[in-house]
């Protein structure tokens, strides 16, 4: 799908730094254990777009250990190979005996195979759009995300905290997925997006978040570079 024209902004699908500035709000020192209810909302939200299923650590294909925020993300959500439709490129879940697959070109080279010294120990790729990482942080629980026009190694900044945890990164992401999906025609005769569209995304993830300005910077970080 063709992405937003506008003056304003690159082929990124992570506009700015700028983009990302209404970071999550701070987490408490002490991890949070969510309620049954957020995993089963979490569930249902991404069945929309794909299998999901329980899966457990013994299919994490690495020999280091599975953060264990995710374990029971897995186990309780469990995405399979998932795509959400939205501006530009899908946003792409994972099934956990995939995932460390998936770290490569982040946690070491696709060309070499060399680990790469500045990508840290805790983090891991959780989901996709295009080479955009959203990095699992362990030692926070936080989501992180990384402008760059191709990916991680081209990243313009270092990553910022976008999301709590990685319930509150699926709810919103499948909060733009269903607010897309709604329209049939999102884009004006020049190809801009309608405010229909941009407004929709926004109140779609303002609805996950609770906030307005961090829902009007995540959908200016996945390309609605428009959004207000």
């Amino acid at each position: 799908m063709q992405r937003d024209s506008s003056p304003h902004r690159t082929d990124s699908t992570i506009v700015s730094p700028e983009a990302v500035g209404a970071a999550a709000p701070p987490r408490p020192t002490s991890a949070r254990v969510p309620d049954p209810a957020e995993y089963a909302a979490c569930r249902s939200a991404l069945a929309v777009f794909g299998p999901v299923g329980r899966q457990e650590p013994i299919e994490w294909a690495a020999e280091e250990p599975l953060a264990p925020e995710l374990a029971a993300f897995y186990r309780h959500v469990g995405p399979g190979w998932i795509e959400i439709d939205t501006l530009g490129l899908p946003l792409m879940f994972f099934p956990l005996d995939r995932l460390w697959d998936e770290q490569a070109g982040y946690r070491w080279s696709r060309r070499t195979g060399a680990r790469l010294v500045d990508w840290n120990d805790d983090w891991t790729v959780v989901a996709k759009q295009g080479a955009e990482p959203f990095i699992h942080e362990a030692s926070t629980g936080r989501v992180l995300m990384a402008p760059g026009d191709d990916g991680w190694e081209d990243r313009q900044a270092e990553p910022e905290p976008v999301f709590q945890d990685v319930l509150e990164m699926t709810r919103a992401l499948a909060a733009v997925g269903a607010a897309w999906a709604r329209f049939d025609d999102p884009f004006t005769p020049d190809w801009s997006l309608t405010h229909e569209v941009l407004a929709g995304v926004v109140a779609g993830i303002e609805a996950e978040l609770g906030d307005h300005a961090r829902a009007v910077s995540l959908a200016r970080a996945l390309g609605y570079v428009r959004a207000v």
